[in-house]
């Protein structure tokens, strides 16, 4: 898929507000894979087509994960975990996407996992840390991954918060966010 019908796909289909965080998630991801050595192709297609599936039906959701036999541990989540691995599975399945690169870097933007090729981390990063992102800590992370330039870390960090943050709200946590944290725990020391 080239840059345009992604855009045009997502622009289509998304929120306006959502699509415009697609496009800077997408220029964010290919600034960040000038400076990692990354693809930056794969990295904006990834970051502009990574929540196409955002506001998709829960129950179209649980359809897709049963269908294409997914994790069926995703069952047990809503949309903030789902829209990724099902976002992924629409653009092999629909739209003829089948890089790797891109269709883990859209599964694994919600979770993270352990072990994440330089390009998934790239997109994993990239929508923490888009310019219009203001959450506690956004700053922190911005200066590991542009002034440190350590992706590791920045993946680390992101996990770490996002747990915390669904701890705090009594939320489950997917075990393959538990199994990036782990894993980028070992790996910044």
């Amino acid at each position: 898929m080239k840059r345009k019908e992604a855009v045009r796909l997502v622009k289509d289909k998304l929120p306006e507000k959502r699509y415009k965080h697609s496009r800077r998630v997408a220029e964010t991801a290919e600034e960040m894979a000038k400076i990692f050595d990354g693809d930056a192709d794969k990295c904006y297609l990834a970051g502009m087509l990574h929540d196409y599936s955002k506001y998709d039906e829960l129950s179209d959701m649980y359809q897709y994960v049963t269908e294409y036999e997914l994790d069926p541990n995703l069952l047990g989540f809503k949309s903030e975990v789902l829209h990724g691995p099902v976002a992924a599975v629409r653009m092999r399945e629909e739209f003829g996407v089948d890089d790797d690169e891109v269709f883990q870097a859209i599964t694994n933007h919600t979770s993270g996992r352990a072990q994440m090729m330089l390009n998934e981390k790239i997109i994993f990063v990239a929508d923490y840390i888009e310019p219009k992102r203001s959450q506690p800590g956004v700053d922190y992370i911005r200066d590991i991954v542009f002034e440190k330039q350590d992706l590791d870390f920045a993946v680390y960090e992101i996990t770490k918060a996002n747990i915390l943050h669904l701890v705090s709200k009594d939320r489950p946590v997917y075990m393959r966010a538990v199994d990036c944290l782990n894993y980028y725990n070992m790996v910044k020391e």
